[in-house]
């Protein structure tokens, strides 16, 4: 059987809906790559704001934004298959930070224009820390703690990137119960990878690419001193209780 002969044996009143929940920069792009070369037309196109859930039956919502709660008032999301992915929120900033001031594509509003300009206009580390503060970063620490709060499957990008082809297989294929096989699970994630889409190694840094660099850990190159102090105060107890750190101090380490 060829990939993806399975999926046409599922008839759409018979496969389930499933919900891709995230936050910015927490490896979407990534994410949503993966879910097309497994499951083609099934998946939904990504939306800036809510997806139209009316008609969910039988379709993949990738990358979907959301607060845990606002999400499953709506009666099609509360019965779906779902999974969040969240990001150690230091990379999180930084990956936004350098997005805005060099490579995010403007919007109809001219937002994004007017960000760069101002940020261009910053050292790093004003910017850095006009970043933690703002209502984007915020809005990233409530959704994560939405979601790692509950008893949804949740997974890390960092876990991801790490240990791509098992993590997805398991997720896939045993916890959300989807009829892929382990073999098309892995031609879709070794396409899919850093190395694949951006043809250089993970890590190696172009800051002109939507994929700047991946590798987790980048917060080390720059959140340091009085703004890692700043971050963990306002962020400290989310870092300790999605993992990340164990105890206070670690800008000190």
């Amino acid at each position: 059987m060829r990939p993806g002969d399975m999926l046409r044996l599922f008839k759409r009143d018979t496969f389930p809906t499933v919900i891709h929940f995230t936050h910015a920069k927490a490896g979407s792009t990534w994410v949503n790559g993966i879910l097309r070369e497994l499951f083609g037309r099934r998946v939904k196109q990504r939306v800036g704001g809510v997806p139209d859930f009316s008609n969910a039956r039988g379709r993949i919502y990738p990358c979907v934004f959301m607060h845990r709660d606002a999400a499953i008032a709506i009666p099609a999301v509360e019965t779906a298959k779902r999974f969040f992915i969240l990001r150690d929120l230091r990379d999180t900033l930084i990956s936004r930070y350098f997005s805005i001031r060099e490579s995010h594509m403007p919007d109809p509003a001219g937002k994004i224009e007017a960000q760069r300009a101002e940020h261009r206009e910053l050292s790093v580390e004003a910017g850095l820390l006009r970043m933690m503060e703002s209502g984007a970063i915020q809005s990233a620490a409530k959704v994560q703690r939405s979601w790692i709060e509950s008893s949804d499957i949740v997974l890390r990008y960092e876990d991801l990137i790490a240990n791509d082809v098992p993590l997805f297989t398991d997720l896939f294929v045993k916890r959300l119960g989807l009829p892929v096989n382990p073999d098309e699970v892995e031609r879709a994630v070794v396409s899919q990878r850093f190395e694949s889409v951006f043809r250089r190694r993970l890590g190696e840094e172009d800051t002109s690419s939507h994929g700047r660099k991946g590798l987790p850990g980048d917060w080390k190159n720059h959140l340091t001193g009085n703004l890692a102090e700043r971050f963990f105060g306002l962020y400290g107890d989310l870092l300790i209780q999605s993992g990340y750190e164990s105890e206070p101090g670690w800008w000190n380490r």
